[in-house]
């Protein structure tokens, strides 16, 4: 069977929630973004062009870094409706925050070893929340997909550390795919091997 298939019965693992009776109320949670991850890289380098194009230059980092964190900040905002203890929205602000300080244009600051340190510092911060923040909705993800309307999502943390949100939204688009086709019905997503 190929692996990219969805199966139709659950694996012993998800067995309890194939035998719940029809009458059993399932918890509705709001289904995935459905965007191809094509369609969000498409609109990136649509949006790095239209930067260049119209915005001056001074502006062009941060314009571009705004750009790539609305989908981030909606990302989060969606995994808290799914569970409002999730804290991937706080990690995705402490992000955004030390990240567009480092990049808003300053004018003409002289050059000075304490200026370069600070702003060294305040970008070495952004990278390691930005880490964090991924990894964070990882953990999100997993959980929800797993545990809360278990379809046995895996995400590799190779796979995310490279490709982050495009990789999220790869197996998410697929997830929004099954659940359409199937409605309320449980399914197995089979984006990885199943977690233990």
């Amino acid at each position: 069977m190929d692996s990219s298939q969805p199966q139709t019965e659950p694996p012993e693992m998800y067995a309890a929630q194939s035998e719940m009776s029809e009458d059993t109320p399932r918890e509705v949670y709001p289904p995935p973004p459905g965007v191809h991850w094509a369609v969000l890289l498409a609109a990136q380098i649509v949006v790095a062009i239209l930067t260049v194009a119209l915005v001056p230059k001074p502006w062009w980092n941060f314009v571009s870094n705004v750009a790539v964190d609305v989908w981030a900040v909606y990302i989060c905002l969606w995994l808290r409706r799914l569970n409002p203890a999730s804290m991937s929205l706080f990690w995705c602000v402490a992000y955004i925050a030390p990240q567009l300080a480092f990049t808003v244009p300053t004018g003409s600051q002289p050059m000075s070893t304490g200026f370069t340190i600070f702003a060294g510092s305040l970008a070495l911060l952004a990278l390691l929340i930005w880490f964090v923040t991924i990894y964070v909705i990882r953990a999100d993800l997993h959980y929800h997909y797993n545990l809360r309307e278990p379809v046995g999502l895996y995400l590799s943390g190779v796979m995310t550390f490279f490709f982050n949100f495009f990789y999220f939204q790869y197996h998410l688009h697929k997830i929004a795919q099954l659940r359409e086709r199937y409605g309320d019905r449980p399914f197995y997503y089979q984006g990885g091997p199943p977690l233990p």
